[in-house]
């Protein structure tokens, strides 16, 4: 009886606590819904093309996070080269998949903003963003 109250209590806070991570990472936070509030502000996007750009954000930003994540602690130089690459892969990923929702104006300001936050730096050897063309 004793070994099922302790089961049980480790299970509740086992699953207390991946809910909590859950919450904090998943992409669907407030932090994530403002700055697509914000973009969709600033590039005066229509409802359908925030709806397009939360979906592209959603698609690239977990698989970001998670190669950030792993490069922050990877003490291995050349695992972490292979992880900044893959990263600025996914990277430009979304930046083109992006710019591909978004008209010509609008292009143009986005790559201006992603310059001011030092985002849109590609890869040696990547074509740039169909806007910086």
């Amino acid at each position: 009886m004793k070994r099922l109250f302790i089961a049980l209590i480790l299970a509740c806070v086992t699953a207390a606590a991946a809910y909590g991570v859950f919450l904090k990472v998943r992409p669907g936070n407030q932090k994530f819904d403002c700055e697509i509030k914000w973009l969709s502000h600033k590039l005066a996007l229509t409802p359908e093309q925030t709806d397009r750009v939360r979906a592209i954000h959603l698609k690239y930003c977990p698989s970001m996070n998670g190669l950030g994540t792993q490069l922050k602690s990877c003490s291995d130089s050349a695992k972490s080269a292979e992880l900044k690459e893959a990263c600025c892969n996914s990277a430009n990923k979304l930046v083109d998949s992006v710019c591909a929702e978004l008209t010509p104006q609008q292009r143009e300001e986005y790559m201006k903003l992603l310059e001011a936050r030092g985002q849109n730096q590609p890869m040696p050897n990547q074509q740039p963003p169909p806007s910086a063309k």
